[in-house]
């Protein structure tokens, strides 16, 4: 199996609507291009710090990766939790890769995106984690 190149650096959305391109700005390097099929998700991560991993491919005017996994290390220097909303006896909760956890006080709009996958930027209030803020990254 071929190993995979990792690139951690912060995510840009640039272009325009009819031809938006996503890039990768690592630090002392020119701006890489991302694509492939997590593109679409790392460009609504637009700021946020990420690692990617995958492989260089060929492509203008920059230097092009093909994305096969990504992670976020942080946005606006928070680590966020990421997974998919779930609705549970009335509450709201997040599947993430290792838990499921319940999201206290979760706004109306978080709540009505069940199925979607978001990450959630929390803080904890006693035995609760109650949502700062979120954004989607994948529409159910």
């Amino acid at each position: 199996m071929p190993s995979e190149t990792v690139l951690t650096g912060r995510v840009g959305a640039v272009g325009l609507a009819v031809s938006p391109v996503t890039t990768l700005q690592i630090e002392g390097a020119r701006a890489t291009t991302l694509v492939g099929p997590m593109e679409p998700e790392l460009r609504r991560l637009g700021g946020a710090t990420v690692w990617v991993t995958g492989s260089p491919v060929s492509g203008p005017p920059n230097a092009t990766f093909s994305v096969t996994r990504y992670g976020i290390v942080s946005i606006d220097g928070a680590k966020p939790l990421v997974g998919v909303v779930m609705t549970r006896d009335g509450a709201t909760w997040l599947a993430t890769e290792s838990d499921t956890v319940k999201l206290a006080k979760a706004p109306a709009e978080l709540a009505s995106k069940t199925g979607a996958k978001v990450w959630v930027i929390v803080r904890r209030a006693g035995d609760e984690l109650v949502t700062q803020t979120y954004g989607v990254i994948r529409d159910p």
